[in-house]
């Protein structure tokens, strides 16, 4: 992707500290580097050795443990926040009062009373909130999109969603599973990304009409396995199931049937296409690897602050999916233990 493909030359150039630096920021990094329209010039991160190796390793000038003087130093003028999830406030909130526009890691927050206070904290400060929900820029899901709105594929009546991965137990030997850091199982980590195409395809949703939560493999705080049933505002009612417990299996995909037709998908492509007097167009989808989707992100996020526009996804659109799964826990209660 070159800057002639996306329109952002003569763009000012922004400033991006990364808050955080675990696994998830070298995909940043990498983005960041197939633009001249920014560049990561700071991170912070919770222990001065470990943020200082990492900052070495990234070709990274400067690096501290603390927001505002990483921040100083470097001359930021943007954030990627992309610590713990329930810890993506203390970025956010800090970065917006210095002035940084924000890009955070999905969700948002895991509490919906938090993530209002991020959005209108940014909105107050005058910077750009966007959030990293983004499996919205893949060509054939945003195709479903306009044929849903369109009209094409009648009422829909079913929305059905699957998430099936496993995860060892070494992955839960840290602050995935609690439900202090992570918020949750699989409803909110792994299944994030498609619990919000979900209700964004849909128009939003009304409410929960059951959910269940199970411990069927780990020894952890929150489920490892769940069902939701969910009632979406344009009238369809389908099933969310969520698991890190199915060995084998990594697995995500979306069904939507409407009285025209059905289109089933995942994040490679459509896997089912019969719709009434019409065939499924080709997609190109190298345009739609991860790689290629944290570029789209960062080039939205960086056009969003030159032209003071809203980017695809904010923080307002974003909010519906913690609480969406917010909802769903409510509706469950505890997990159900099935574990020997």
């Amino acid at each position: 992707m070159n800057n002639n493909e996306t329109g952002m030359d003569k763009m000012e150039k922004q400033r991006v500290i990364l808050i955080g630096h675990g696994g998830i920021s070298k995909a940043y990094v990498k983005a960041f580097s197939t633009t001249t329209e920014a560049e990561i010039v700071g991170v912070v991160g919770r222990d001065e050795q470990r943020v200082k190796a990492y900052a070495k390793e990234q070709q990274i000038d400067v690096f501290g443990t603390k927001i505002e003087q990483v921040a100083k130093q470097s001359g930021a003028t943007a954030a990627v926040i992309c610590t713990p999830n329930a810890k993506h406030d203390e970025g956010v909130l800090t970065a917006a009062k210095l002035g940084l526009h924000c890009l955070c890691e999905k969700p948002l927050h895991i509490s919906p009373e938090r993530q209002l206070e991020m959005v209108n904290l940014c909105k107050q400060n005058g910077v750009i909130l966007a959030v990293s929900y983004m499996r919205r820029f893949i060509t054939h899901l945003l195709y479903i999109k306009d044929l849903i709105e369109a009209g094409k594929l009648g009422r829909i009546m079913v929305v059905d969603v699957t998430i099936k991965h496993f995860r060892d137990k070494q992955y839960y030997q840290s602050w995935h599973g609690t439900t202090e850091l992570d918020g949750g199982g699989p409803f909110i980590q792994q299944g994030s990304h498609i619990v919000d195409l979900a209700q964004w395809l849909c128009g939003g949703y009304l409410e929960v009409l059951e959910a269940k939560r199970f411990q069927v493999y780990h020894e952890i705080e929150t489920e490892d396995h769940g069902y939701a049933i969910i009632q979406y505002r344009n009238g369809a009612v389908g099933m969310i199931e969520a698991s890190t417990a199915s060995i084998g299996l990594n697995n995500e995909g979306i069904e939507i049937s409407g009285t025209k037709g059905t289109i089933a998908a995942n994040y490679q492509g459509i896997t089912t296409f019969d719709v009434e007097g019409m065939e499924c167009p080709a997609f190109d989808e190298t345009l739609s690897t991860n790689e290629r989707l944290f570029e789209k992100l960062v080039i939205d996020f960086i056009r969003s602050i030159h032209f003071k526009n809203p980017p695809f996804v904010d923080g307002s659109a974003a909010m519906v999916a913690t609480q969406l799964v917010t909802d769903i826990y409510k509706k469950s209660g505890e997990p159900i233990r099935l574990l020997p």
